[in-house]
C-alpha cells in the first residue's frame, strides 16, 4: 500500500550551492544571448562600442559557467561521475542529461567567442590607435613587442586587459595565433555564434527547469508557467547588466551604445521583476498550493527576497541603469559617474540574483509523494 513520504523544506538537501549554480548559469546563458545581439550591432553598425559589450558578454558567460558548475559539483558526494553525465546518461526525457549537454555545448561556444573578439591580430571591433596614449579594446595600452608604443590595437601585446594578462603568463601569442588560425569570415563567425546561441538559450531555460519542475508537480512554486519569464527575463538583463558595467569600466567613459545596452538591460530587468510580481499575484490563483510558498516569500525570508533580490537586484539596478544614461544625455552627470552607476548596478544585480534563487530554494514546499511499500 502506498505511504507517504515526508521531505523537509527544499534547502535540507538543495544548500546555497545549488542557489549559486542556478543563478551563475542563468546570467552566464542571458550574457551570451544579449552579448551576442551586441554583437551583430557591431558589425551592422560598424560599432567598437557594441564590440566592447559582446566581449564581455561572452567573457560573463564563460565566467559564470567557471563558477557554476564547479560550485554545484562539489555539493556532490560523486563528482566525477557527474561530470560523465554528457557520456553515460542519455535520458532527453530528463533535464538533467538535456541540461549537461546544453551546458558542454555552451561551454565550447563562449569559449569560442570570447578567444575570437579578444584574441588575434585582426581580431573584430578592435581599436585603431592614434598614438601611445589611447587605450586598447579590453581596457589595456596596447604596445609593439618590443615593449614599445602600437600603431594599432592589432599589435602582438598588450600592457593590461585580457592581452596583458595572457602575455604575463606567457600565453598571449598562442591564443593569438589560435584565434587567428580557426577564426572564419565575419558572416560565418556570426553564424556559428547564432548556433551556441541556441546552447545559451538551452541553458537559460534550463536554468528554471533545474530547479525541479517536472510532470509530478511537487512544487507548486516552480511552475514552469511562472519560473521560466522570471529566469529568462532577469537572467538575459543581469547578463546584460554585468557587460555593460565591464565594458563601461573597460572604455573607462560611457558611449552612446554602452548607453543604449545600459537602457536595454533596465528593460529586461523591469521585465522580470513583472514576472515577479505575477507570481505573487496570479500563481496562488492558478495552484492554491502554492499560496504557503509565496507567503514564505514575502514574509518568512523577505529580506532575501523582498529586500535583496526585488530592491536591491532589480529596482535598485533598474533605476541606476536608467539615472547613469539620462545623467550623462543631460549633462547631469559625468562619465565617470555613469561609469560607476553601470558597475554598481552589475554588482548589485548579481547578487539579487542569487538572493533570488535561494529565495525560491528556501521557500518551496514540497508536497508528499505516495510511494508503494
Amino acid at each position: 500500500m502506498p505511504t507517504e513520504v515526508t521531505y523537509g523544506l527544499p534547502y535540507d538537501q538543495w544548500n546555497w550551492r545549488i542557489g549559486v549554480y542556478i543563478a551563475m548559469i542563468g546570467i552566464a546563458g542571458g550574457a551570451y544571448l544579449t552579448g551576442y545581439i551586441a554583437d551583430l550591432l557591431a558589425e551592422k553598425r560598424d560599432s567598437r562600442q557594441y564590440g566592447q559589450v559582446a566581449k564581455f558578454g561572452y567573457l560573463v558567460g564563460l565566467g559564470g559557467l567557471a563558477i557554476g558548475p564547479p560550485v554545484l559539483l562539489s555539493h556532490l558526494a560523486a563528482p566525477f561521475r557527474a561530470m560523465m553525465i554528457p557520456l553515460t546518461m542519455t535520458n532527453l526525457g530528463s533535464w538533467m542529461s538535456i541540461g549537461a549537454y546544453m551546458l558542454m555545448g555552451f561551454g565550447l561556444g563562449t569559449s569560442v567567442m570570447f578567444l575570437w573578439l579578444a584574441f588575434g591580430t585582426n581580431r573584430p571591433h578592435a581599436r585603431t590607435l592614434g598614438s601611445s596614449n589611447e587605450v586598447a579594446a579590453d581596457g589595456g595600452e596596447d604596445v609593439a613587442a618590443d615593449g614599445g608604443p602600437a600603431k594599432a590595437a592589432t599589435s602582438d601585446e598588450t600592457a593590461g586587459g585580457f592581452r596583458g594578462a595572457a602575455n604575463k603568463v606567457g600565453l598571449m601569442n598562442l591564443l593569438d595565433s589560435i584565434a587567428d588560425y580557426t577564426r572564419p569570415s565575419r558572416r560565418n563567425r556570426l553564424v556559428v555564434g547564432a548556433l551556441f546561441g541556441i546552447f545559451a538559450a538551452g541553458v537559460l531555460v534550463y536554468s528554471a527547469m533545474a530547479y525541479g519542475s517536472g510532470s509530478t508537480e511537487r512544487v507548486a512554486l516552480w511552475d514552469p508557467t511562472f519560473l521560466l519569464p522570471v529566469q529568462i527575463l532577469t537572467g538575459l538583463g543581469a547578463g546584460l547588466t554585468v557587460a555593460v558595467g565591464l565594458a563601461a569600466l573597460a572604455e573607462r567613459d560611457v558611449s552612446r551604445p554602452i548607453q543604449n545596452c545600459s537602457l536595454g538591460a533596465a528593460g529586461l530587468l523591469a521585465g522580470g521583476l513583472v514576472a515577479v510580481a505575477a507570481t505573487l499575484f496570479l500563481l496562488p490563483e492558478q495552484i492554491p498550493a502554492a499560496q504557503p510558498a509565496v507567503d514564505n516569500l514575502t514574509s518568512a525570508y523577505a529580506l532575501e527576497f523582498v529586500g535583496i533580490a526585488l530592491v536591491g537586484g532589480l529596482i535598485v539596478p533598474i533605476a541606476l541603469s536608467i539615472a547613469g544614461t539620462l545623467g550623462v544625455r543631460r549633462d547631469a552627470l559625468s562619465d565617470s559617474g555613469a561609469v560607476g552607476a553601470y558597475v554598481a548596478a552589475a554588482a548589485l544585480v548579481v547578487a539579487g540574483k542569487l538572493a533570488l534563487a535561494l529565495s525560491y530554494l528556501m521557500a518551496a514546499e514540497f508536497t508528499p509523494m505516495p510511494l508503494p511499500v
